[in-house]
């Protein structure tokens, strides 16, 4: 019998030797800046601190049947190693009655409410593609290109051994892909609107078959009262059994003090999941690396379970594929993600709460995280995917 607690699968993409994230060999690791530049950067690190992909893989690689939806401020869906697992809606794929291409022929031809939506929705412009040139929310004269997604993208779902670039935590999936805006804006403005257009991206993903949903990110307004709409497309979610990854956030803060609340982090419903960033020794992520945009939030009773945040993934430059390492919650919430889908792919038939509870229990339990976080520990593929074959079927 094939012990899959010691044997793991290694891909064949070159740069998998630098996702010290999915297998850590402790001692001092060294993984490049960008794969454009001879910069280096050197991380101390601890054997076991990292999600334990390669075992898992030996169970599964994903699925293209799981959807996995994605919230961000727009998307390089042409890099050459995302491409192949983004997903694509069957009802606007193929030809109409007419011979025209669904795709682009200007009918809602699946009768959803968005027309020729073939690889998600730009929630910002309210058109077809969601592109990674994005406007701040206030006023759509301001627009750049942004890329705070393309690392996401990777983490959870570039394509594996396919001889190019990274893995991700999935070989195979389909990512839906759903603009919603640039997470910050400039002077001081709130963007009053980013709630709404997320509230209109989460019920789309949850109508168009979306089993997990991750959104690194946060809206401006603080108080509960204006989020109505925001709060009940989350309740839709959780009806109908759709898993939410939130990054937890950047700014060191305790979710569980009163009197600051962060959403829609501070949601109470049960089909939330929230990410902390650890490092690869295992601590809280604390200011570290050359950006020093990360100090991890944490709470004992509402930040979830942790992943490591310094991944080497997916990038965009000058409309290119590249490569390089991202870091912060925005990129552990991915690591859960990934992993979510792992969880799927042998089981279809588990519900949020269910795999919630999987990820949790599976985590790997670490002294410095006990305190900190409900699960006390990080996510750990292998043994999630091994827990949820295991899992009593109703």
């Amino acid at each position: 019998m094939i012990d899959f607690g010691r044997i793991g699968r290694i891909p064949n993409d070159p740069l998998f030797r630098y996702q010290f994230s999915f297998s850590n060999p402790g001692g001092t690791i060294t993984i490049p800046i960008n794969s454009y530049g001879p910069r280096f950067e050197r991380f101390p690190a601890a054997v076991g601190i990292d999600a334990n992909v390669t075992k898992a893989w030996a169970l599964t690689t994903g699925s293209k049947a799981v959807v996995v939806a994605i919230l961000d401020d727009g998307f390089f869906y042409q890099h050459e190693d995302l491409r192949d697992n983004i997903w694509h809606n069957p009802g606007e794929t193929g030809l109409d009655g007419n011979g025209l291409r669904k795709e682009t022929n200007g009918v809602d031809d699946d009768h959803n409410g968005f027309v020729d939506d073939v690889v998600g929705w730009d929630f910002a412009f309210d058109d077809p593609d969601p592109d990674c040139y994005v406007f701040d929310g206030m006023r759509k004269d301001r627009i750049q290109p942004y890329d705070h997604s393309t690392p996401a993208l990777g983490i959870i779902g570039a394509k594996g051994n396919n001889g190019i670039g990274i893995a991700g935590v999935n070989w195979d999936v389909s990512m839906m892909l759903l603009k919603i805006g640039a997470q910050g804006i400039s002077r001081g403005e709130i963007d009053t609107q980013r709630k709404l257009r997320a509230a209109r991206a989460i019920r789309y993903a949850v109508d168009n078959g979306a089993r997990v949903i991750n959104w690194s990110g946060f809206v401006g307004d603080k108080d509960v009262a204006v989020l109505s709409d925001l709060q009940a497309a989350f309740d839709y979610a959780e009806s109908k059994g759709v898993l939410i990854v939130l990054s937890a956030g950047n700014a060191g803060r305790d979710h569980d003090a009163p009197g600051n609340p962060v959403f829609p982090q501070s949601f109470k419903n049960g089909n939330i999941l929230r990410v902390a960033e650890v490092t690869f020794e295992g601590r809280l992520d604390e200011l570290s690396g050359r950006d020093r945009i990360s100090s991890s939030d944490y709470g004992r009773a509402t930040v979830h379970l942790a992943a490591i945040g310094r991944n080497y993934s997916t990038a965009v430059r000058h409309g290119r594929s590249v490569y390089r390492i991202s870091g912060g919650t925005s990129d552990s919430a991915p690591v859960v993600t990934g992993v979510a889908g792992l969880v799927l792919a042998v089981r279809p038939d588990l519900k949020a709460e269910q795999i919630k509870k999987i990820l949790i229990q599976s985590a790997t339990r670490l002294p410095p995280l006990e305190s900190k976080l409900v699960s006390g520990g990080i996510v750990n593929a292998f043994g999630a995917v091994k827990l949820a074959l295991s899992y009593p079927r109703q």
